[in-house]
């Protein structure tokens, strides 16, 4: 089978370089909520799994990244950032064809670089941190770009890329500074849950319950309780009182919890994911 069935006459609209699972979530969104016809988007990857899945429902597929730089109007960089340098070598960075909007969707790599790196419009470059709910489209992506964007080019782009990434759930936009502690958090945050998901189930598998039970028991809590918080607008102590009788079973549970460490230990898994991106930041 070929590797490729793309068109090289044909002006793309969306294209992403890597196709894993973010950008699977992302770009089957697009196709599923009409953003994007199928016909429309093109994928480049080396790997023939990852294509497979793209090539299913219609979209353009190549290993040549090139194909997707050149020839799309809305470019997605969305492969691995310890891959990066190698990908931006082998990019034709000074033949932007019909490129309208360069989005990152890779971790740590700041504005800075990647506009030295392709030398585009400032207005035109944007970082977007999602996360892997985006793939049940209940994610949240918070949203960067340059400081000295022209704010009337600005305020063409910018809501496009809101518009897209809107596709996967709930949006943002933040000042960059803030992009490596906001992707600890909503970026990573979904590892942490399942972790705290994990962890209740075996605490009632230990108690007796079934296993699928627990499961759906501490998953159900963690949705109910997340829904609670955006929802209502409450404080998170003032909904935690709302569980805490006096003398009751919870106030027994969270003692615990707050003896075991567990506040400082996500505050730390924060500190340390966010420093990790700007370790990977830097060494780009």
């Amino acid at each position: 089978m070929s590797t490729s069935n793309y068109d090289p006459h044909k002006i793309y609209e969306i294209g992403f370089i890597g196709s894993g699972n973010m950008a699977q979530a992302i770009g089957l969104a697009f196709i599923k909520k009409g953003v994007c016809k199928a016909e429309n988007l093109i994928v480049s990857s080396p790997s023939e799994n990852n294509k497979k899945v793209w090539r299913d429902i219609g979209a353009a597929v190549t290993t040549d990244n090139n194909a997707v730089f050149c020839n799309t109007k809305i470019v997605f960089l969305a492969t691995k950032p310890q891959y990066f340098p190698k990908v931006v070598s082998e990019l034709f960075t000074t033949v932007f064809g019909s490129l309208n909007i360069l989005i990152s969707i890779m971790a740590g790599i700041p504005l800075d670089i990647l506009q030295e790196s392709f030398k585009v419009n400032p207005s035109v470059l944007f970082k977007v941190i999602p996360n892997t709910p985006s793939l049940i489209g209940e994610g949240f992506s918070v949203i960067s770009h340059l400081s000295d964007a022209n704010l009337e080019e600005i305020s063409v782009t910018l809501p496009k890329v809101k518009f897209l990434m809107s596709a996967v759930g709930g949006v943002e936009v933040i000042p960059e500074s803030l992009t490596n502690a906001a992707g600890a958090i909503s970026g990573s945050g979904p590892a942490y849950a399942f972790l705290i998901i994990e962890a209740l189930a075996d605490g009632g598998v230990k108690q007796g319950i079934p296993r699928d039970l627990a499961v759906r028991l501490a998953a159900s809590a963690i949705v109910g309780g997340s829904r609670m918080v955006l929802e209502t607008g409450k404080h998170t102590g003032q909904l935690k009182d709302m569980v805490t009788s006096a003398g009751g079973s919870t106030i027994a549970a969270l003692h615990a919890l707050e003896k075991g460490g567990v506040r400082f230990a996500m505050m730390d898994a924060v500190e340390a994911a966010t420093k990790r991106s700007k370790e990977m930041g830097e060494k780009k």
